[in-house]
C-alpha cells in the first residue's frame, strides 16, 4: 500500500473516531476528551472499535515514512 493510501486510510479512520468521539463527549468536550485518554471507549463498544481501527492505520502510516 502506499503512503498515500495509508495516510488516506489513517485520516478516514481518525475522521470516523472523532464523529463518535463528538457523538458521546459533545463537540465542546470532543478534543479534551481524546487528548485526556478518555476517548477510548470501553471494550466491545463502537467507540473501542473505531480507536483502535484509527490506531491500527496511524501505526500502519507511521512505520511506512521510517
Amino acid at each position: 500500500m502506499s503512503k498515500f493510501a495509508l495516510f488516506q486510510a489513517a485520516s478516514a479512520a481518525d475522521k470516523a473516531w472523532m464523529i463518535e468521539v463528538a457523538r458521546i463527549f459533545g463537540d465542546r468536550e470532543a478534543g479534551l476528551a481524546r487528548f485526556q485518554g478518555r476517548a477510548t471507549g470501553e471494550p466491545g463498544s463502537q467507540l473501542r472499535a473505531l480507536y483502535q481501527g484509527y490506531v491500527r492505520t496511524r501505526d500502519a502510516y507511521n512505520a511506512a515514512l521510517r
